[in-house]
């Protein structure tokens, strides 16, 4: 099985939900439940990988704080090594307080702290290198790789024939294509959602979107749709993937790093793309079966599909 390195955001998360509305002239707003969670895409993405069976490392940056503390318990109890992680004196912790809908929907409100500070200096290249797929994760939220060489790390584990993926985020600044254009031509893989790939490629049709990612470079775009499923373009051959039905969505907090991590697991263990993802739209909805990013995966049986699989190929 290969193995994966994945880089990027480790985050606290503060679930609070469920919301009917928020109003900050009401003195106090009553919920059924507040969560302390790890969040924080490449964190999340590397617990699932975990719970997967998968050989992962995490690279990212904690404050020496109690939240940087309680999230290096979680990470070694559930089996991610932590002697690849950098602890600032100087930065908090990330944190991230989600509110969350009755209806599973939810928006963040986001203190980068120590992620913020997080450069190349902070991570051991060659541990990097020598994994077999490296994956970044929550891109446009990671300003100190951004400008450190992160570009140039994709550039040669490409070169050494490692895979290569990234899942970018949502860009606060507006600076889609600009932040990314150089990184596409390393990249195996590229996991946007639809709204994201909309914005980076100025299209509205999914396909005119994946069109665009191969026309820059990218080997095989894999554009999350939510539960419609997936759109896949890999080179000439383009299908759809379609969804898990769900009776209930409670939670979508970290839907998109299950997608992302069922998908790298189902890669590690030499799937083809199409089963790949739709192992991916499996571990997607089952993250949204509960509170908070990490935890409802298990084992890489629960949500492995590929002897289930049917698809559209345009």
């Amino acid at each position: 099985m290969k193995t994966v390195a994945c880089v990027g955001m480790a985050v606290a998360d503060l679930i609070v939900g469920p919301l009917e509305s928020f109003e900050f002239c009401d003195d106090v707003t009553l919920v059924d439940h507040v969560n302390v969670k790890p969040g924080g895409d490449a964190a999340n993405v590397a617990l699932n990988l975990a719970a997967m069976g998968v050989d992962v490392s995490l690279y990212s940056k904690l404050g020496d704080d109690l939240f940087g503390r309680h999230l290096l318990k979680v990470y070694r109890v559930r089996g991610i090594g932590t002697k690849t992680l950098s602890i600032s004196k100087k930065h908090a912790t990330a944190v991230a307080i989600g509110l969350v809908q009755h209806d599973g929907e939810r928006v963040f409100l986001y203190q980068g702290g120590a992620v913020d500070a997080l450069t190349m200096d902070d991570i051991k290249i060659g541990d990097v290198l020598a994994k077999d797929i490296l994956h970044t994760s929550g891109f446009y939220l990671l300003p100190g790789l951004e400008n450190s060489g992160l570009t140039e790390l994709f550039y040669t584990a490409k070169r050494q024939g490692k895979m290569t993926s990234l899942d970018v985020g949502w860009d606060v600044q507006g600076r889609w294509l600009e932040k990314i254009e150089s990184l596409l031509p390393s990249l195996t893989y590229f996991l946007p959602t639809l709204k994201e790939a909309q914005q980076i490629a100025q299209k509205i049709s999914i396909e005119d979107c994946a069109a665009f990612f191969i026309r820059k470079g990218v080997e095989v775009v894999v554009i999350n749709a939510g539960v419609e499923g997936a759109y896949v373009c890999e080179g000439e051959r383009s299908y759809w993937v379609h969804g898990e039905p769900m009776r209930k969505i409670i939670d979508t907090t970290g839907a998109g790093d299950g997608f992302v991590s069922g998908f790298l697991a189902a890669i590690a263990r030499g799937y083809s793309i199409f089963e790949a993802v739709n192992v991916a739209n499996r571990a997607g909805a089952a993250v949204m079966q509960q509170y908070g990013s990490s935890g409802a995966i298990t084992h890489f049986e629960q949500v492995d599909t590929a002897k289930k699989c049917h698809d559209t190929v345009i």
